[in-house]
């Protein structure tokens, strides 16, 4: 008896059942999930330090940080006075 392709595929079939298919399915991907919860923190962490360390991002990082002090200082100085006549020098 001469075993062919088709023949391995039909018994294949017949042996795997919905329920075995959705068991496998859901097994590599819940391997699939682990391994991302494990090196996707310290592939961020790894790209963020590069992010950090480049002086473009510090410069965009510090002219964002003025344009939200100002509007918060020119916010508090319109609206609520009383708050900068209470800060001690």
């Amino acid at each position: 008896m001469q075993i062919t392709k088709q023949y391995v595929k039909q018994l294949v079939l017949e042996e795997l059942t919905k329920a075995d298919v959705k068991k496998l399915i859901d097994d590599a991907i819940e391997k699939k999930e682990k391994e991302l919860h494990r090196k996707l923190p310290k592939a961020l962490e790894k790209e963020l330090e590069k992010a950090l360390k480049s002086k473009n991002i510090k410069s965009d990082i510090g002219e964002i940080t003025k344009k939200v002090i100002k509007k918060l200082y020119k916010d508090l100085s319109f609206h609520h006075p009383y708050i900068i006549d209470r800060i001690k020098v």
